[in-house]
């Protein structure tokens, strides 16, 4: 995450940026370490500044007030567009979010912008696999009718960039693209590819991310004749080259005191 974190700041230093993840942040295991490892990986996440975080079948596993009260400690922005309460009918976190990105800011707003639409969604078999009480709790609602609901709400709501949080691997991630008209990039989860893979779904780019901790995917968007031009490239060779980012590795200093810590007194 340190050399994560470098070249984050090296491209806000270049251009906008957002930072998204599509869900699965989350450990479900309950061992101490596994516990203290996923604080860590909290902070590091609030100090990369990440701008929305989709929620997987992992991060409902993690339980929903558990999950609900980490991302408010660590001030992370969840949102999921088709899990809501089974009791209430209402979305268990925001449905979406919009963000106006670049430009410069004056009295009335931002002038020059990019309104940017972010929405989540998740596979409904996902959740039911990696939770037999989900059930009970939520309604997974089918991704494409949440899809079509929120690509209506954010292009009324004047957004330029639409990009859908795809937790359901590479086939159901292109049928939406290709089902949904209106997204500009889908970015899928539960990936299926080793390296960064994009393929184009009609104007939408759908992008895997590959294998975590050998990839790092950046999507370049562009405009000509109003309209985005979108590339994805994988990063995760540049990483090796930079050093990583001193709050970073402070973080990482101390996760591993505290693991040698906890070796030499495991306590009860």
């Amino acid at each position: 995450m340190a050399r994560w974190a470098s070249l984050v700041k090296l491209r806000r230093t270049e251009h906008p940026v957002m930072l998204v993840d599509a869900g699965d942040f989350c450990t479900i295991r309950r061992e101490r370490m596994q516990q203290v490892k996923a604080r860590y990986f909290f902070e590091g996440m609030k100090l990369l500044g990440y701008d929305a975080l989709g929620i997987g079948e992992r991060d409902i596993s993690f339980g929903r007030a558990r999950l609900l009260e980490t991302a408010k400690s660590y001030q992370l922005q969840l949102v999921s567009s088709n899990i809501r309460d089974k009791a209430t009918g209402r979305h268990i976190v925001q449905p979406y979010i919009i963000k106006d990105i670049g430009g410069t800011r004056t009295l009335f707003g931002r002038k020059g912008s990019v309104r940017v639409g972010i929405f989540s969604v998740v596979l409904p078999t996902f959740v039911h696999k990696a939770d037999r009480q989900a059930m009970e709790y939520y309604t997974i609602v089918n991704p494409k009718i949440s899809a079509l609901e929120m690509v209506t709400k954010l292009r009324e709501r004047g957004c330029d960039l639409v990009v859908a949080l795809s937790h359901q691997g590479w086939n159901k991630s292109f049928e939406l693209a290709r089902g949904v008209p209106g997204i500009d990039i889908v970015l899928n989860g539960h990936r299926s590819h080793n390296g960064t893979h994009s393929e184009m779904a009609g104007n939408t780019i759908v992008v895997d991310t590959g294998v975590k901790h050998s990839s790092f995917t950046e999507i370049l968007v562009t405009y000509r004749d109003n309209r985005p031009v979108t590339k994805a490239l994988d990063l995760g060779g540049k990483l090796l080259k930079l050093k990583g980012d001193p709050d970073l590795i402070e973080l990482e200093k101390r996760f591993e005191e505290e693991k040698r810590a906890s070796r030499t007194n495991p306590g009860p």
